[in-house]
C-alpha cells in the first residue's frame, strides 16, 4: 500500500474517529440533562424541604410509591444510556490505537527508504537541508510518533489522537462510576444535604477534569480541520 493510499485512509479515519467521539458525547451529555431533571424530582419527593413534608416522605418507603418507582425507572434507563456511550468510547479508543499503529508501520516504511536513498547519495544541499528539518524533528514527542497530514497546514501527531481519546475514556468511566452510586443510593439517603450533594456529583461531573475538556476541544477542532 503506498504511502499516499495510507495518508488518505489516516485523514478519513480521523474524521470518523472524531465524529464518533462527538457523537457519543453528546449523547451523554443529553443523558445527563435527563438525568438533572429525574434527580430534581426525586430531591423534591423524597427530601422536602418542609417540615411537614419532611414526615409524610418518611413514609414513602412504607408504601409502593408508583410515581417515584417510575422515575427511578427512568434514571436506571438514562444510566443504561450513558453506560452505552461509554462502551462506545472504548471501542473508538481501540481504533485510535490501531490508526496510531498503521501510521507508525508506514512512516517507519519510509524512514527506510529514504535512509536507504541517502546513503547512496553524495553529502549536497538537499541532505543539509534534510538534517536541519531532522533536528527540529527530533524531540520526544516527533521520534515516537508519526504525523497525519489533514489538509495544506494540519498536521497531527497519530499519538495525539491516541492520547485524547484515552484521556477521555478514562474521565468518562470513572464519572459513570459516580453516576452508578447516586442512581443507587439517591432514594435511600438519610437527609436532604445528602441528596443534594449526590446531586452536585452527578451535576457538576467531578471526573470530568481540565484535562478531559482540553481532549474534547482537541477533537473537536480537528474534526473541524478534517471538514473544511
Amino acid at each position: 500500500m503506498s504511502s499516499r493510499k495510507i495518508r488518505n485512509m489516516s485523514e478519513k479515519e480521523v474524521k470518523k474517529i472524531c465524529s464518533s467521539v462527538s457523537l457519543s458525547t453528546v449523547k451523554w451529555k443529553l443523558a445527563n440533562r435527563q438525568g438533572k431533571i429525574i434527580l430534581d424530582f426525586i430531591c423534591g419527593k423524597v427530601y422536602s424541604k418542609d417540615k411537614d413534608d419532611q414526615e409524610n416522605s418518611k413514609t414513602i418507603d412504607e408504601r409502593f410509591d408508583e410515581e417515584l418507582h417510575a422515575k427511578c425507572q427512568t434514571l436506571a434507563n438514562i444510566l443504561d444510556t450513558m453506560s452505552e456511550a461509554v462502551a462506545e468510547l472504548e471501542v473508538i479508543g481501540d481504533k485510535a490505537v490501531g490508526l496510531e499503529q498503521l501510521c507508525d508501520i508506514s512512516a517507519s516504511m519510509n524512514k527506510s527508504s529514504n535512509q536507504s536513498f541517502n546513503s547512496s547519495s553524495s553529502n549536497n544541499q538537499n541532505s543539509s537541508n534534510y538534517m536541519n528539518s531532522s533536528n527540529y524533528m527530533n524531540s520526544s514527542n516527533y521520534q515516537n510518533s508519526s504525523m497525519i497530514e489533514l489538509d495544506k497546514s494540519v498536521l497531527l501527531l497519530s499519538s495525539d489522537l491516541t492520547k485524547w481519546t484515552q484521556s477521555i475514556l478514562n474521565c468518562y468511566q470513572n464519572q459513570l462510576k459516580m453516576n452508578q452510586i447516586v442512581t443507587k443510593n439517591i432514594c435511600h439517603l438519610r437527609s436532604r444535604e445528602e441528596a443534594l450533594f449526590h446531586l452536585s456529583c452527578w451535576v457538576v461531573q467531578p471526573a470530568l477534569d481540565p484535562q478531559c475538556l482540553i481532549a474534547e476541544c482537541a477533537v473537536e477542532q480537528t474534526l473541524k480541520s478534517c471538514s473544511e
